[in-house]
């Protein structure tokens, strides 16, 4: 979908956020106070490659999954007065993920993550502002040393959350939601065949008050093809989609991504083709390029292709888009035009300040905005 902004690009589902930026540039020029980034405009940047560039990107924590660097405790885009803000751990592991809301603060939502010796994540609970009924996800962890197939990115050209799209060693989900008058379950059990290929159980059922029966059950079952240890491939007709092939660079990032996805957007019977070349570097997961083979979306959702530049750094800094009828072809005229420039960063390579230039999608109208982001540190 054409967005008015693209921040949310993979780095740990990247999102817009907001103390005012008089309080961001204080925290600036107090250098490195309260653990707050150094100002930019007189910090030494490190850009020496981390040793978790060298390790699969599956065996990484969620804040090296990120690509952040440095010991990172928080951050969050500091412009808005909705923001989305990521807590972890010294480890590195995800305990809190927040939206807030500054002017409307009964609409906060937490996410909060519970883990055991080995640095599973065993218990992820969901809390609204208020409510003390939070749903929760609990974990089970007996496929030791197996990339399992989680979660893919059916959403869209941005692939956003492609990075928890496989959890190494799970093999069960339980999500319990609570109802004024009962409980909704969802299991996923996750086992491995003599061939190697992972077959995935889901069921879903209500437990009423005062009753231990199981009610409006439901269950269905499919198998990812799997080579060399990583998904392949996946064919299912309780599914609206198939993956047609995956490959992967050495480091365990996605290499090529194709899916069949029923087409949803104009009412037909057809199915649309998605592909994906992912950037090759060793710090994120970002798209590089994507091609829709089918009818591109009469409600300018899904545009017929992508071509992304980054820098360096691998930061992005051009993404042109189009949504025609025709194919890409080289030196295609693109309906959209974002740049990403005049990056700032921290002393250990992560950007704070960024002037994002956009096309909004529905009036044509163009934004030129400097995003600042808040970075917090541990000691």
């Amino acid at each position: 979908m054409k967005h008015a902004s693209l921040i949310s690009l993979f780095a740990a589902a990247i999102c817009a956020c907001g103390l005012s930026s008089c309080n961001f540039l204080d925290s600036l020029n107090t250098g490195n106070e309260k653990g707050k980034t150094d100002n930019p405009a007189t910090v030494e940047t490190d850009w020496s490659d981390p040793a978790w560039y060298a390790t699969n990107f599956w065996d990484r924590t969620d804040r090296e999954r990120a690509g952040l660097r440095g010991p990172v405790k928080k951050w969050h885009i500091s412009n808005f007065t909705t923001y989305d803000e990521y807590e972890y751990d010294r480890e590195g592991r995800l305990i809190k993920e927040s939206y807030v809301n500054t002017q409307s603060p009964e609409s906060n939502t937490t996410c909060i993550y519970t883990y055991d010796a080995n640095g599973h994540c065993t218990k992820k609970e969901y809390v609204v502002s208020g409510d003390e009924a939070p749903d929760y996800t609990i974990y089970e962890y007996n496929n030791t040393g197996k990339y399992v197939a989680l979660n893919w990115f059916m959403m869209g050209p941005e692939v956003s959350g492609a990075e928890n799209g496989i959890q190494k060693d799970l093999s069960r989900s339980l999500r319990v939601i609570e109802q004024p008058f009962s409980k909704q379950y969802q299991e996923v059990t996750y086992t491995f065949n003599s061939d190697g290929n992972l077959v995935v159980r889901q069921s879903s059922y209500e437990i009423y008050q005062g009753s231990e029966e199981k009610e409006n059950e439901e269950s269905s079952e499919f198998t990812f093809i799997y080579e060399n240890g990583y998904p392949k491939s996946l064919a299912s007709d309780k599914l609206r989609f198939e993956i047609v092939d995956i490959t992967w660079y050495p480091n365990g990032m996605y290499k090529d991504f194709v899916y069949k996805e029923e087409n949803a957007y104009n009412f037909d019977t057809g199915w649309d083709t998605h592909t994906y070349r992912m950037l090759d570097n060793p710090r994120y997961l970002a798209v590089e390029t994507f091609d829709l083979e089918g009818k591109a979306s009469i409600s300018g959702l899904v545009p017929k292709w992508m071509r992304k530049t980054y820098d360096a750094h691998f930061d992005i800094v051009k993404n042109e888009e189009d949504y025609g009828d025709e194919d890409y072809t080289p030196g295609a005229e693109p309906s959209y035009t974002d740049t990403w420039t005049e990056y700032t960063y921290d002393k250990y390579g992560n950007w704070v300040t960024r002037v994002e230039r956009v096309v909004a999608s529905w009036t044509g109208q163009q934004g030129n905005t400097t995003i600042q982001r808040e970075m917090e540190y541990f000691d």
